[in-house]
């Protein structure tokens, strides 16, 4: 039995480790965490690269930025714009849109992928395009209406006829189109301090011309106003806007050399309410006392200021000398400081001859009356 026993307890020992063995690998296994995968993250550290990044990012938004300001432009029904200063707005922008849109074209295709998206939306590239049509057509401007302008007085030998614009002869109108200014539209659009240029350039013989008011005048041509362009004409002396020492026609050029005092006995023409109010002025005159206000830089107080020193009509107004309102308001004391009366005889003697229409279109490049 000895014996038997010492034979069988190798193989009874290595049954109990065998399965000490198999309980620990089976709690090893059981309670270990599942593998853990590796994730390998590129980073761009290039800094180029990440500066390029960022650019093209900030001009994404900037290019959404200026859509939606393009956007505030537009209706949905395609209007005129004949304001120089929006149509000027809406070429601006256009052009930062199209600088954008060529800076993000020329970068690098890897940067690209991380940044730009694709307008893909039907109805949102449709809208896209309606929009840079309608654009395209404002900056463009109507057609010219040659018979309009016929029955204005003028008479055009074509529709880029510059020599419309009073100060542009045939000489000055080849010059201005050779420097690439080819229709009233972009004439409108044009700096007066570029066409300044182009005359300067041409030589000491056009030295004397004056373009102050030749993108003014080219406004009214372009967008076919030509009643108002020629009323604006009648009062214009060598192209130039009536200042202070000019008044708006001959009679009031010598104005500087009359009294203040007007004449008793001298006829006034009425003043054409319906036409004012076609004009956009709405007068209100009142027991013989013409109504100041419709002036541009006079208020209520100064109406009643130049009323108290006796001057009641607009006619009366045109012949009084600048020095003399000058005087009125100051002796009304510090608050009437800022007042300018420089043109106030000239835009007087344009509402005695019922001329609204020139009026209102020199009031559109007034500040303050100055």
């Amino acid at each position: 039995m000895i014996e038997f026993l010492c034979k069988l307890w190798p193989y009874l020992a290595g049954g109990l480790i065998g399965w000490l063995a198999a309980g620990w690998l089976a709690r090893r296994f059981r309670h270990s965490e599942p593998p853990l995968e590796r994730i390998v993250e590129k980073t761009i550290d290039n800094p180029e690269h990440l500066a390029l990044i960022s650019k093209l990012e900030g001009e994404n938004r900037d290019i959404a930025s200026l859509k939606t300001k393009l956007a505030g432009y537009e209706s949905a029904t395609p209007k005129t714009v004949d304001n120089p200063v929006h149509l000027k707005r809406i070429s601006e922008l256009e052009s930062q849109v199209s600088s954008l849109k060529s800076s993000s074209n020329n970068a690098p295709q890897a940067a690209m992928s991380s940044t730009t998206k694709t307008v893909d939306n039907p109805a949102h590239v449709k809208r896209i395009s309606e929009l840079e049509a309608q654009i395209k057509s404002l900056r463009k401007g109507p057609e010219i209406d040659l018979a309009a302008a016929k029955a204005a007085g003028f008479k055009l030998k074509d529709k880029n006829d510059l020599t419309a614009i009073e100060g542009i002869g045939p000489k000055i109108n080849d010059l201005i189109k050779a420097d690439g200014v080819k229709t009233f539209a972009e004439l409108a659009d044009t700096p007066v301090s570029s066409i300044q240029t182009t005359l300067d350039n041409a030589g000491s013989r056009y030295q004397i011309a004056n373009p102050g008011t030749w993108p003014d005048q080219a406004n009214l041509a372009a967008n076919n106003r030509w009643p108002a362009l020629k009323a604006l004409q009648d009062v214009l002396v060598g192209g130039v806007y009536p200042d202070a020492s000019s008044g708006s026609s001959d009679k009031a050029s010598t104005s500087s050399k009359k009294s203040s005092t007007p004449p008793t006995t001298e006829k006034s023409v009425g003043v054409d309410k319906a036409a004012a109010k076609a004009a956009g002025f709405r007068v209100k005159a009142k027991d013989g006392r013409d109504d100041y206000t419709v002036i541009e830089g006079i208020g209520p107080k100064i109406n009643d200021l130049i009323h108290d020193a006796g001057i009641h009509r607009y006619a009366e107004l045109g012949r009084t000398k600048v020095e003399d309102i000058q005087k009125i308001l100051d002796d009304a004391g510090p608050r009437y400081t800022l007042a300018k009366p420089g043109t106030w005889p000239a835009q007087a003697d344009m509402a005695a001859d019922n001329k609204w229409d020139a009026l209102k279109a020199w009031q559109d490049e007034l500040d303050g009356g100055k």
